[in-house]
């Protein structure tokens, strides 16, 4: 059965990229929720088993802090959900706060904007496996 993955993305062309690669593909059913403060109500409508939450270069939810605040809230609601943050690499703030993050549990992972779907997909694969 497909293990269902929650996308709290900005990036539109990100999110159907991984939608279009996974179509067809019997480990995942992607599901996008480009509205960052309803994350929640799409997580308690999908009840997702993996949620990527990117942290943006831009905008409102720019800061590490908010986006991790998604992280506890969805995994409190759901709590053998597994967390990933996707976070740009050049982005010292971001990366520090996702590395503190994965230290203290709050996710189970991090991966950086210029992996490549194939490596994503591989992190997914790994958080699943775990089980």
């Amino acid at each position: 059965m497909a293990k269902k993955v929650l996308l709290v993305m900005k990036r539109k062309m990100l999110s159907d990229a991984l939608i279009e690669k996974a179509d067809g593909d019997p480990r995942f059913e992607f599901v996008a929720a480009r509205n960052y403060p309803t994350a929640l109500l799409t997580a308690e409508s999908c009840s997702p088993e993996i949620t990527v939450v990117e942290i943006p270069e831009s905008g409102s939810w720019k800061s590490a802090e908010k986006c991790l605040t998604i992280c506890d809230t969805i995994r409190a609601q759901f709590p053998n959900c597994k967390q990933v943050i996707l976070c740009n690499e050049d982005d010292t703030e971001s990366c520090i706060a996702a590395i503190h993050a994965k230290q203290k549990n709050r996710i189970d992972d991090f991966v950086f904007y210029d992996s490549s779907i194939h490596y994503l997909f591989s992190k997914l694969d790994a958080l699943i496996a775990r089980e």
